[in-house]
């Protein structure tokens, strides 16, 4: 492992180089540019609120600012659905490259990810932004938020090693991926607090939900970002158990995706 690391900041210029091309390819030849970073998130929070905070009355229950409770579990949800939808295939769609030119394969997922860390970074800016404009009262574990960044990065950086390698050898992963996505966010508090969760479904079905490692780091965001006092209830059900295992499986994910990766990638030119 320690081989691979080595040969990986060996690499860190193309590592920086791929992403920056990825940041700039992304809206290359568009009018409004990086706006569209931001355009995206805030349709999905014109959707949302409509349908969970005027249909179906969620913000009437004592949540005060619901549509930066939305924005606060939908930044981190689309993060990861971008980070490894693009990922996923980043191997196979460098196929020429892979075949042609000898490099470290993992810094493919990577400089996706690299790519959709910084359109994140922008969007978690200008939310903060918005609540310093409608005074929404700040936690002071708003701090904390590189920290929290660090750990989403770790877990989507394992699962893009794994599944872009997984990727090249059975293609159906990439489709698979996609329906996973889908039920994992309706199975994350991403657009109700998780007190909803706790009051409607029994003790044991709360304890495997709480066991998915997104449903943790999405009421982290929601802690530090929208969490005071006076904006709603404290439905984040946040122990220091929960904060470490996450911290565990993220690591762990990481470590397992990166072997998985280097253990497949002297395969992956004559499946391409």
């Amino acid at each position: 492992m320690k081989e691979y690391l080595r040969r990986l900041f060996e690499y860190r210029e193309l590592l920086y180089n791929l992403t920056r091309k990825e940041v700039k390819v992304k809206y290359k030849n568009s009018f409004l540019g990086f706006v569209w970073s931001l355009v995206t998130p805030l349709m999905m929070l014109v959707v949302f609120y409509v349908a969970f905070g005027v249909i179906f009355k969620l913000r009437a229950m004592n949540m005060r600012y619901y549509a930066f409770f939305l924005m606060a579990g939908i930044l981190p949800w689309n993060y990861l659905s971008i980070a490894l939808m693009q990922g996923v295939g980043s191997v196979v769609m460098n196929g020429d490259l892979v075949k042609k030119v000898y490099f470290p394969r993992e810094v493919l997922p990577l400089s996706y990810l690299g790519s959709a860390s910084f359109h994140f970074l922008l969007q978690e800016v200008m939310l903060i932004v918005f609540l310093l404009v409608f005074r929404v009262p700040l936690s002071p574990w708003i701090l904390a938020l590189p920290l929290l960044m660090l750990l989403q990065m770790t877990f989507i950086a394992g699962l893009s090693l794994l599944l872009s390698a997984l990727n090249v050898f059975f293609r159906d992963v990439q489709h698979f991926t996609e329906i996973l996505l889908t039920a994992w966010f309706w199975m994350t508090p991403v657009v109700y607090p998780v007190s909803y969760i706790r009051e409607n479904l029994p003790a044991w079905a709360v304890r495997l939900y709480m066991l998915n490692p997104m449903a943790h780091v999405v009421m982290l965001w929601q802690r530090i970002i929208y969490n005071s006092p006076v904006n709603g209830p404290s439905a984040y059900g946040l122990s220091a158990e929960g904060i470490l295992g996450t911290v565990a499986v993220s690591v762990a994910v990481l470590v397992l995706g990166y072997y998985a990766f280097c253990r497949l990638e002297g395969r992956f030119a004559e499946f391409i």
